[in-house]
């Protein structure tokens, strides 16, 4: 064998070692199950329904830069961010904001759907996360994120991560006869009423939830 071909070989092997164990976000597959539009009630305080209860979950396959699966990653390194461009979801620590049911097995595979997203503002989509990556569909030009067309509504409106007397004069100002506002429909019904109150009642207070 030639040096020429040796050195290749040699190259070759080398970049296959530095791509093994690297997320690829462009093939690792997700599937949401559940239908869009979808809407999920949040709060910082991460006492509302979890998703399954909600409706919804996802399967998802972790693979290499060489497609093989990743094992042992772990759920606390799953979690969800907005693909929103106009409105802005406010996560409760960050990646601790959700988390997968389990850690990666040997296939690659996890699911989430046991855990509540620990959340403030409003959204009308998510993407999912795993260290860092956001996954995305392939093929496709630079790999675009999956954005699934789930309205997050939360008691917090300010976003700052606490119910407070500022998120009750925000909501007062969309409660009728004050006009519509999306964000304060928090089952998504096309009417802020007395059901909405009562799920900000309850998260308001006292004290008022917030990030813990």
């Amino acid at each position: 064998m030639s040096k020429v071909v040796l050195f290749a070989a040699s190259l070759l092997l080398v970049a296959g070692i530095a791509s093994a164990g690297i997320i690829d976000p462009c093939n690792s597959p997700v599937v949401y199950n559940g239908v869009e539009p979808e809407c999920y009630f949040a709060c910082p305080q991460g006492d509302t329904e979890t998703f399954n209860q909600a409706g919804f979950s996802w399967s998802m396959v972790i693979n290499d830069l060489i497609g093989q699966p990743i094992p042992d990653i772990p759920g606390s390194d799953f979690w969800l961010i907005d693909c929103d461009p106009v409105n802005n979801l406010a996560l409760c620590a960050g990646s601790a904001s959700t988390a997968a049911d389990s850690a990666t097995n040997d296939s690659g595979a996890t699911t989430m759907g046991d855990a509540t997203l620990a959340a403030g503002g409003c959204a009308d989509g998510l993407s999912m996360v795993v260290q860092g990556f956001v996954l995305g569909p392939a093929p496709g030009p630079g790999c675009p994120a999956y954005c699934w067309d789930i309205h997050v509504r939360t008691p917090d409106l300010d976003g700052d991560l606490a119910v407070t007397l500022v998120d009750l004069s925000i909501f007062a100002t969309c409660y009728p006869p004050q006009p519509y506002d999306t964000c304060c429909d928090f089952d998504c019904s096309g009417l802020v009423n007395l059901q909405d109150l009562a799920r900000f009642a309850f998260h308001f207070g006292p004290p008022g939830h917030e990030c813990q």
